[in-house]
């Protein structure tokens, strides 16, 4: 029997600010009985990266920002300095984290990631990723890198349908919170607004 893929919640950065949101995503997966295996790594563990295989699937979370080309660890309304990474100080600490070049999918998930889409963070990260990681100097890699051009939040339950998905829009304040004013949600998967942004071969 084959084992079915993985699926890798990466933390990228040194603070816990996102793993309060990983917390969210593994508690809603298992209140709504998925069947894929749900690995949490952080950045800063012994090559946490290394295990990953063909099939399965990393996301690497992290805040969108109003600033192109970074990621953040918190958003504006979060109390302390953020921790921004670059797409070169990503790709350093995926490398650092054990990343190898295998054929899996690597998700950035994070809102407007692909905003511009070719001088977008997601599209600047995947060739630094392709660069530090690839085969033959980074001419060739084998896995394939996404990034949403899009406000996209982890997997919630819609507190109308109570439908789980990873939706599209506007989260306001709290997605589970009654007030419809605290709430723009559409129905809209994250999945239509992905950019293939480094395909496997050259």
């Amino acid at each position: 029997m084959t084992p079915m893929p993985n699926v890798y919640l990466y933390n990228p950065f040194k603070s816990d600010c996102i793993e309060s949101l990983i917390d969210s995503w593994v508690n809603t997966e298992i209140e709504r009985g998925w069947k894929k295996e749900l690995v949490r790594v952080r950045h800063g563990q012994d090559k946490p990266l290394g295990v990953v295989g063909p099939k399965d699937t990393l996301y690497i979370i992290g805040h969108g920002d109003v600033q192109a080309n970074r990621i953040c660890d918190r958003t504006s309304i979060d109390e302390g300095a953020p921790e921004i990474l670059h797409p070169q100080d990503l790709a350093a600490r995926l490398v650092t984290d054990g990343l190898k070049d295998r054929s899996f999918t690597i998700k950035i998930y994070s809102c407007l990631a692909a905003r511009g889409f070719m001088d977008s963070f997601a599209a600047n990260a995947a060739q630094q990723i392709k660069l530090k990681v690839g085969s033959l100097g980074g001419l060739s890699c084998k896995f394939t890198i996404y990034g949403y051009n899009e406000i996209v939040s982890i997997l919630v339950k819609h507190p109308q349908t109570g439908e789980y998905g990873k939706f599209v829009g506007e989260l306001k304040e709290d997605v589970t919170g009654a007030g419809a004013d605290t709430i723009e949600i559409t129905q809209a998967r994250a999945s239509t607004s992905k950019k293939l942004l480094v395909s496997p071969g050259f």
